[in-house]
């Protein structure tokens, strides 16, 4: 049985402030579908971290906003649903990498996502054009 894979964003606590990008996967293609969601947060410490948060409706608030879309990269095998929560970690330690080299905030959640998605795309695991979607979705405000 597949998976579907979601970007999920949360709107910004201003116009000029970035939208809280999450990763969903959810068994269903509805809007009440429950999802487990993975995301990266530095929680005001500088250092992302990556987590998953189960069983929560795809389009629920999250603490950082109040749900403001998605959109839908693509089905997913077992496979990526095994190692879903390792290509997490890893962004996170890249995003993380970033940061120190170019200085704090260089790299956030979007970078994260994109790193993901981008690996994912090359392993043929999601379909060509999944990035470029990714890409074209809101990112402040």
């Amino acid at each position: 049985m597949g998976a579907y894979l979601w970007l999920v964003w949360y709107n910004a606590t201003s116009k000029i402030s970035p939208k809280h990008w999450t990763l969903a996967i959810t068994y269903e293609a509805h809007d009440r579908a429950y999802a487990t969601v993975y995301e990266v947060s530095n929680e005001f410490t500088g250092y992302y971290k990556s987590r998953v948060i189960r069983r929560v409706h795809l389009t629920s608030n999250h603490p950082s906003g109040a749900y403001g879309g998605r959109i839908l990269l693509g089905e997913v095998n077992d496979s990526v649903l095994c190692s879903l929560e390792a290509y997490s970690d890893t962004a996170a330690d890249l995003v993380n990498s970033q940061n120190r080299k170019h200085g704090q905030e260089s790299a956030n959640c979007h970078n994260w996502a994109q790193v993901i998605v981008r690996s994912l795309e090359d392993a043929m695991l999601l379909p060509q054009g999944a990035l470029a979607r990714l890409e074209k979705c809101p990112r402040v405000g």
